[in-house]
């Protein structure tokens, strides 16, 4: 194995044997012992001896031809691009193992932190709904028993309801009857158990659904290495009352099919090359998630990388939909592809080929409304918004390159 080298000004020196450049005036007997490389100020590199050796020699005429001409200049501007490698207490990490980890419910716990799309758990939407019934319930309740004392001493002495001095004069305690006061209480302690119920079960309702992709990964691993008993795993067949904690990205679909694609053209190519590894999976996956596990059969994608081809495929769609449909409808209208002859052949000509133009721009505005509502988030209004712009720039196009008669 070739002992590493190191470049010192402008010379390469091995590090494990020291050794001196090939001299063709024959002088490698002077530069006997250790030695050391200085720069010197007009741009050459001397070798200077050692307290062994009592000679010193010129390297520039013991370098190539090719050594001599390289531009010192350029080292420089190019050294100050260069990064230290970080020391091993900083790149140095730790990663739970999910072969490492107790089989039972620490496993299944590891395997649904080791990405955020397998994060899926129950909301309990039915017992929220049992929760906040019976506390509207009482509320109800206490809300009828409020009116009837309410009634009552409208009926009896009506200032009582002008005033909390009546209020604050009754006797609480038990045995007593049950004050306005008491009432009051009550209800605000149960509105206040009620309210905090009712938001966290709507910010509940706000959490997405997990895509059938990743709720099947969860599955299919659940069935293979049954990490639970099969009466503890009631939770992950209750699908309609699974969310996940994953946000998810804008275009979460279009990720997962990419994936998918990622995935199959990589057993393809494992196929056909007969590898022990999938080929594409060391670019897809990063050190840290490829030390989560061993398992074959678990492929974890890095999702910024991912990100990175869906950035791609974006942009190659976009430039698609906007270069393609002007590039045809150059080619109807402009007035170098009407043929000559005859000036009623060539209107006719020209009001047939408009009319193609005006079709292809009806058929790219549909795939641009399709392509933004399939790979963003937008809007019903920012849909609109955006076809209509898109139809304009076309529109405008047409009417720039229509040919003679139209």
């Amino acid at each position: 194995m070739t002992p590493p080298r190191t470049m010192t000004g402008e010379t390469f020196t091995d590090e494990k044997t020291p050794q001196s450049p090939a001299s063709p005036t024959n002088t490698d007997s002077t530069l006997t012992g250790d030695a050391f490389i200085e720069i010197a100020d007009d741009c050459h590199s001397t070798v200077r001896p050692s307290v062994r050796t009592d000679s010193s020699i010129d390297v520039e005429s013991a370098q190539p031809e090719n050594e001599k001409r390289r531009p010192k200049i350029l080292h420089r501007i190019t050294s100050s691009f260069r990064s230290e490698p970080e020391p091993e207490f900083v790149t140095e990490t730790r990663t739970r193992k999910l072969e490492d980890t107790p089989n039972g419910f620490p496993r299944l716990a590891a395997f649904q932190s080791s990405e955020p799309n397998f994060s899926l758990y129950r909301s309990f939407s039915y017992l929220h709904s049992r929760i906040l019934l019976d506390l509207q319930d009482e509320i109800t309740t206490l809300e009828k028993e409020l009116d009837d004392v309410d009634l009552d001493d409208s009926s009896e002495d009506p200032d009582r309801l002008m005033s909390r001095d009546y209020d604050i004069s009754q006797p609480v305690g038990e045995g007593e009857v049950r004050s306005r006061r008491v009432i009051l209480g009550e209800i605000r302690t149960k509105l206040l158990e009620y309210d905090e119920v009712l938001i966290k079960a709507r910010k509940l309702e706000a959490f997405q659904k997990p895509s059938d992709r990743n709720y099947r990964s969860v599955r299919r691993y659940c069935h293979n290495t049954k990490p639970l008993m099969d009466s503890e795993m009631d939770s992950i067949r209750s699908k309609e009352d699974i969310v996940s904690l994953h946000t998810g990205r804008e275009w979460l679909s279009f990720d997962a099919a990419v994936e998918s694609t990622i995935g199959q053209v990589d057993d393809w190519l494992q196929k056909i090359f007969k590898t022990k590894t999938r080929p594409l999976l060391r670019y897809f996956r990063t050190p840290e998630a490829q030390a989560k596990t061993s398992d074959e059969y678990i492929s974890l994608y890095s999702s910024a990388r991912i990100d990175k081809v869906v950035n791609m495929l974006i942009t190659l769609v976009i430039f698609c939909l906007l270069v393609i449909p002007i590039v045809l409808m150059y080619q109807l209208t402009s007035t170098a592809a009407h043929f000559e002859g005859e000036s009623a052949a060539v209107a006719h000509a020209n009001d047939r080929d408009t009319v193609k133009a005006v079709g292809v721009l009806m058929v790219f505005t549909l795939l641009f409304s399709a392509a933004m509502s399939l790979l963003t988030k937008a809007a019903r209004h920012e849909l609109f918004a955006a076809s209509a712009a898109y139809c304009a720039i076309l529109v405008v196009f047409i009417g720039n390159f229509t040919g003679p008669g139209s």
